[in-house]
This record gives C-alpha cells, sequence and structure tokens, in this order.
C-alpha cells in the first residue's frame, strides 16, 4: 500500500484526485495500456472491442506532457504545483463528474430515471459513489476550468426496475477528457483547461462482494510503459465490474426490456456540435443553465457486438498488417509483442477498418452480444457541410446513434451530388448466438441545422433512408421520420450488417404559391353631365323678358322670340 505520507500530501497540495494513483496492489488485474505499438513479430494479434470500455476505468487524474507527441514522456502529476507539469508542454487527463448540487458551475449529472412499458417515469435514487473513498475526491476548481469529482462513478437505485440479476441497482458514469497545451514553465493553476470528449452511460449491475481492486492509473515511473490503468476487473463469474472498491465489485448485467432510460447533464458552457453513441429512439430536450446548459437525453439501450480473440501472427490478415505494422501508436491489452488485443475506441478513426480487416478471422460472428445505453461528445471528423451549420450554433446540434460495433464517430458527411447524408458501419454479421444481427440506426437533427444544411424553408421536412451493403447490394430496412419539438427524429432498423452504407436524404415538397385571382373590374357609374343653363327672350307686344333656366319657358301672356 503506499505510504500515510504520501497520502497527506498530495491531500495538502488540495489534489486529492492524485492519490488514487498511488495505491498498489497485490491482486493481478488487466492492464489496458494505451499508445503501445505493436511489434510486425507480435506472436499473436486480436481485437478486444467492447462498448463503455472508458467508464469507470480511470481515477480523475492529469499527465504531464514531456512531449505531446511521444507518450512514454507522459508522467501523473503529483499536485497541481508539480514541477514536471510545470515544465511539460501539456496537460492531459481525465474528469469524472459527480452530481450536481446548488454550488456547481462547471459539469455535473443532474437525474437519472426509466420509464416503464406503460409510459410511467420512474426516477432514480442516489445510493452511493463508487468508490466511496476520500482520495478519490476533486474539488471543483472554476478557475482552471476543472469540475468536481468523487468516484468514478455512482451506484443509483431505479425502483421496481430489475436488471438481469433481478436488482434494480444502475452504475451511472460521465467521463471528460481534460487539458490543453502550453508554454512550458507555466504552472496548471495558472491555465484554463479545456474540457473535450466526454462519455456518459447507465449500466445495469449487481454488486459482488470480495477482494478487487480500486481504480489507478500508471505511467513510465509507475508500473507503465507509458500511461495507462488498470481498472478493467471481473467478477467471479467472469462478468466485467463497471466500478470497484476493495471489497465489492459493480458486475454488469443486461438491460430489462421494453424500458427508457434518461439522464440529465449540467454543463457550464453550451455545447456544440454532435454527440453519438449506444442509443435507440432517442429524445433530447435542452434549457439554459445558469452560464451554460442542461442537456436531457431519453432513450432505449440497443443490443451491440463485441469481439474478443486473438489469431497466430501467420493467420493475420494482410489489410491489418497493413494497417497496423505502421510504427504507429495503438491502445492494446498487451505488450505489443506476445498476445496481444488491440482495444481502441470503437468509434476511433481506425475502428471500422479493424473491425471489417479482422473479420475473417473472427468469422463474421460477434464474441459476445449485449445491450447498452450510452452517448460520447464528438471530438474528430467533421464534415465541413455540417460544421458551418453547428459549431457556431451555441447549442447542441445533432445525436447519431447506432448498435453497429465500430461506427464513424461523427455527423454524416454531406455528400453535394446525391444530396443526401452518409454515414458508415462495421459490426459483426452474426451475433454472438449465431443469429443474423439487425441493425439499427438514429439520427435526431436539430431542425433548424437541417435547415441550414440544405437551405430549406420553413415547411415541413421528409426523409429517405436507404442502406447499402458493401458489395452494392439495396438492404431493407423499416424507417421512419419525425419533426417535434424543433428536432428532427429519423430512425432505421431491420437491416443487416458487416459494412453497410446508410444514406438519408431530406427533402421538401415544393410550395406552389398561387398568385390571388383578380376581383373583377367593376366599372365606376358614367359621371353625370351637368347641363349648362340656356337663355331665352319672351316677348308682349312691345315688352320683352329673358328667361335663363336648364329648360326656361316664357310666362303667361309672352311668347318665345
Amino acid at each position: 500500500m503506499a505510504k500515510v505520507g504520501q497520502m497527506k500530501s498530495v491531500r495538502k497540495f488540495g489534489a486529492a484526485m492524485l492519490a488514487a494513483l498511488l495505491l498498489a496492489s497485490t491482486m493481478q488485474a488487466d492492464v489496458a495500456q494505451a499508445g503501445t505499438k505493436i511489434s510486425p513479430n507480435v506472436v499473436s494479434l486480436g481485437l478486444s472491442f467492447k462498448e463503455n470500455s472508458e467508464l469507470g476505468r480511470m481515477p480523475s487524474i492529469l499527465f504531464a506532457q514531456g512531449d505531446v507527441k511521444v507518450q512514454e514522456t507522459w508522467l501523473m502529476c503529483q499536485n497541481l504545483a508539480d514541477k514536471i507539469c510545470t515544465d511539460a508542454a501539456g496537460i492531459f487527463g481525465y474528469s469524472n463528474w459527480d452530481i450536481c448540487t446548488d454550488a456547481s458551475t462547471l459539469a455535473c449529472i443532474a437525474d437519472v430515471w426509466a420509464v416503464d412499458p406503460s409510459g410511467k417515469k420512474i426516477a432514480g435514487e442516489l445510493v452511493k459513489k463508487v468508490p466511496s473513498d476520500g482520495r478519490y475526491a476533486v474539488k471543483e476548481n472554476p478557475s482552471i476550468n476543472l469540475p468536481h469529482s468523487n468516484g468514478v462513478g455512482a451506484v443509483w437505485r431505479l425502483p421496481g426496475v430489475l436488471n438481469g440479476a433481478g436488482k434494480d441497482t444502475y452504475f451511472v458514469a460521465v467521463q471528460s477528457v481534460v487539458g490543453r497545451n502550453k508554454t512550458p514553465g507555466t504552472p496548471v493553476a495558472d491555465m484554463q483547461l479545456n474540457l473535450g470528449e466526454m462519455i456518459a452511460g447507465i449500466l445495469p449491475v449487481e454488486e459482488i462482494p470480495g477482494t478487487f481492486q480500486l481504480a489507478t492509473a500508471t505511467d513510465a515511473k509507475n508500473g507503465g510503459r507509458a500511461w495507462g490503468s488498470n481498472g478493467t476487473q471481473y467478477a467471479p463469474d467472469g462478468a466485467a465490474c463497471a466500478g470497484t472498491e476493495l471489497t465489492s465489485c459493480q458486475a454488469i448485467r443486461q438491460f430489462p426490456a421494453e424500458y427508457r432510460f434518461g439522464m440529465t447533464l449540467r454543463m457550464g458552457k453550451k455545447p456544440e456540435g454532435w454527440y453519438h453513441g449506444r442509443l435507440y429512439l432517442p429524445t433530447i430536450s435542452t434549457k439554459d443553465w445558469k452560464t451554460g446548459q442542461e442537456i436531457s437525453i431519453e432513450a432505449e439501450p440497443v443490443k451491440v457486438a463485441s469481439l474478443d480473440f486473438t489469431v497466430p501472427n501467420a493467420e493475420i490478415p494482410q489489410k491489418i498488417r497493413d494497417l497496423v505494422f505502421v510504427d504507429e501508436y495503438f491502445g492494446t491489452t498487451g505488450d505489443g509483442i506476445n498476445a496481444t488485443k488491440i482495444s481502441e475506441n470503437v468509434s476511433g478513426p481506425k475502428s471500422l477498418d479493424l473491425v471489417a480487416g479482422f473479420a475473417p478471422s473472427y468469422k463474421d460472428k460477434a464474441t459476445t452480444t449485449a445491450s447498452y445505453w450510452s452517448f460520447k461528445t464528438l471530438n474528430y471528423g467533421k464534415d465541413e457541410s455540417t460544421r458551418k451549420c453547428s459549431d457556431d450554433s451555441g447549442n447542441l446540434a445533432g445525436l447519431v446513434t447506432t448498435n453497429a460495433l465500430a461506427y464513424a464517430a461523427g455527423p454524416p458527411v454531406f455528400d453535394k451530388e446525391t444530396s443526401s447524408l452518409s454515414y458508415k458501419v462495421s459490426s459483426p454479421h452474426f451475433e454472438a448466438s449465431g443469429i443474423e444481427a439487425s441493425g439499427s440506426y438514429d439520427l435526431s437533427l436539430r431542425s433548424d441545422v437541417a435547415r441550414c444544411i440544405y437551405g430549406f424553408s420553413k415547411a415541413p421536412i421528409k426523409a429517405e433512408i436507404s442502406i447499402t451493403s458493401s458489395d452494392g447490394e439495396k438492404k431493407v430496412a423499416t424507417t421512419t421520420v419525425n419533426e417535434k419539438n424543433g428536432w428532427l427524429y429519423l430512425s432505421a432498423k431491420g437491416f443487416t450488417f458487416s459494412t453497410p452504407l446508410i444514406n438519408v436524404k431530406l427533402s421538401q415538397d415544393v410550395v406552389v404559391v398561387e398568385k390571388p385571382v383578380p376581383a373583377p373590374e367593376v366599372s365606376a357609374p358614367a359621371k353625370a353631365v351637368a347641363k349648362k343653363s340656356i337663355s331665352i327672350t319672351c316677348v308682349k307686344g312691345k315688352a320683352s323678358k329673358k328667361v335663363t333656366g336648364l329648360n326656361p319657358k316664357c310666362p303667361t301672356g309672352y311668347k318665345k322670340k
């Protein structure tokens, strides 16, 4: 165990989040190393691609980047005034969000709930933080933009919502990447950290007693070649632990059928751009919160395949050799020399090619299939046509979700020639049970963003979704389109994998503006012609009179002259 003196020193500097990294353990656990270069002579190679692999695995931590491009130079900061952090060219780390309080200002979890098949909403009840250990507490620090943190997640109870283990407990976690490049010599206390990519998830769990490790991190000076985590641990039945304490594991179980789940997050700065993840038929609502925004997302979980295998070096497909043996870093379990599994983010830039390239090795069949509920912020892969309508909106622009194992982590790419949004996915054709996998795809797009991309008017939007396989065959899918409360929801389901291309084409009916029929012209009544007075002369003997009028007549006894 770490020395007590070390722990007190860390607390003194207000960096209790780092104390957890000093913990040692006599228990063996999987070590997930990031930044491994894989040798072409590796004994065996495969994939360990699983959803939600980030949650519960890493404590809140900051690394000093001696060289931001060379991960072997990254060392853990013992406190904010640590000289290695001050001298570094960059800071990189993770922040696990805590539950909101009235004092929260930066980032926190406000609410969790479920909706039963009848439509009844069931409010979540906080049970405990995991681990409930003061060494994992990080006080919110607005001056450097560091959120409050307490553990790697928390257990919530959803009364009566029984998961696959017959328990009503769920592990809820949100984690953000934090950091930024800086001038060497600048103390961390004098800079503003950026909150980058974020993942949020709900996992059904059962607490299993036993002897386990706390999640810890490593670097070149603390048991690792570069930096990594020993957070992945397993219950006696082989189930992964969503989070651990020294005496218990929150073993991941299955979601109940026909329930929807929801989460509300609060952020001190309004998020821009897109989210992506594992949800089915999501609904989204947003509202202002302090200087930022509150976001609520509700959806059904989706069934997602996982892959966990290795093949001997001689059986590594050529497409994988061309992709992997290029002197680049990969996230792995293993050392890159012996039995190594690539464990890249399933929505990472190389995930599609890795899943497709290895298909002959795993015979296009998943190792396991389980249900998930999670979403992430988009941090790369933006298309310029959607960027201009999304980034400057000062608001969440859209959400793309699918049950494909690997997918492009970004908004669909706008194809100007076909006027369609294209999206690539890759997944085993068969579930672990051997049945054909059924694909799902949901696009939730703010109506004003859609209209901006297409230059549409405010008239109703129509959509056509098509699924095309890698060999050009058109796939059959059930599709729905709905526009509600400022959001456009599009959904496709029932298509098959392995590497289909999804196209969404939006359109509007041409609105014919009819010119008003002019009213028949009514002739103005003829103006009366004013008659002129005339004069006549009337005589009687020698007497005469002049009579003037419209119809003058001579007086009695007079005659007109």
